[in-house]
């Protein structure tokens, strides 16, 4: 099994939660919230590029309906604006699939618009909140330049090294 920039995570667990997350983000668009009672398939068994596929369209039509930016939406986190939810549902999803990038020698986006307009939303205060309550999802953020590539910042902000060879620490 491949090692991910995510702790504890190999690249199997990785694609089932980036499959599962978008599922999780179109429910709450969708429905307000994700039922807790619903069963989570292990997403990477199968073709879970199509599955994705699928489950991102279903999110982003939910997101783009009128009137969902001003919604509640119930976060893990608790009760959120839809346009709070939808930047940590990019942001989870970016940051993951920059991992699975990583782990799997793909080369990160050369476009840094997304990453950049994630860094200079309410996206980074939501995660510096998280990352200080009880149990922080996330690692430490790892310092680099004002003037790295906002991929790379935006990976280390949730504690990813952007120069992680996939060689685990010891």
């Amino acid at each position: 099994m491949l090692a991910t920039p995510c702790d504890d995570w190999r690249v199997h667990d990785l694609i089932s939660h980036i499959v599962g997350a978008t599922r999780f983000f179109g429910d709450v668009a969708e429905w307000g919230s994700s039922p807790e009672d619903q069963e989570w398939p292990d997403y990477s068994d199968g073709d879970f590029t199509a599955s994705f596929g699928e489950r991102a369209r279903r999110a982003v039509a939910a997101f783009s309906a009128p009137g969902a930016m001003g919604r509640i939406m119930e976060l893990p986190s608790g009760a959120t604006p839809g346009a709070r939810c939808i930047e940590v549902a990019v942001g989870d999803i970016f940051v993951h699939g920059w991992d699975l990038a990583k782990a799997t020698g793909q080369t990160a986006p050369a476009d840094q618009g997304v990453a950049a307009a994630l860094l200079s939303a309410e996206y980074a205060a939501l995660c510096a909140e998280v990352r200080n309550s009880d149990q922080p999802p996330f690692a430490p953020e790892i310092s680099l330049p004002g003037d790295a590539p906002a991929v790379d910042r935006l990976a280390a902000f949730p504690g990813r090294d952007p120069a992680w060879s996939g060689v685990l620490p010891r």
